[in-house]
């Protein structure tokens, strides 16, 4: 089981960095990876490795899932806040 004041501390340090840098950085590995998850398809699948349709293809699913796991890490940024604000709000109440 976690501790929640190593976590809440964590989540303190994160906030210094910001909503922007943290949505990039949970992003970027979700995009990455459906990326190369549709490059790697060809592959196996066609006999041609790589052609301008496929490669279109990839920069295609790259664009739809930034527009997908962009607005998504922002969502876990507000709920992670409001889940870091909510135990603020109780901790100074039994002070």
């Amino acid at each position: 089981m976690k501790d929640p004041d190593v976590e809440f501390s964590k989540w303190k340090l994160e906030r210094k960095k910001g909503s922007f840098s943290f949505a990039v950085r949970t992003s970027f590995p979700a995009i990455l990876g459906v990326m190369i998850g549709r490059s790697i398809e060809p592959i196996f699948i066609s006999e041609i490795a790589l052609s301008w349709a496929q490669t279109t293809d990839i920069l295609m699913s790259g664009f739809w899932a930034l527009i997908g796991a962009f607005p998504f890490s922002f969502v876990i940024w507000w709920w992670r806040e409001k889940k870091y604000k909510r135990h603020i709000a109780r901790f100074k109440q039994h002070t």
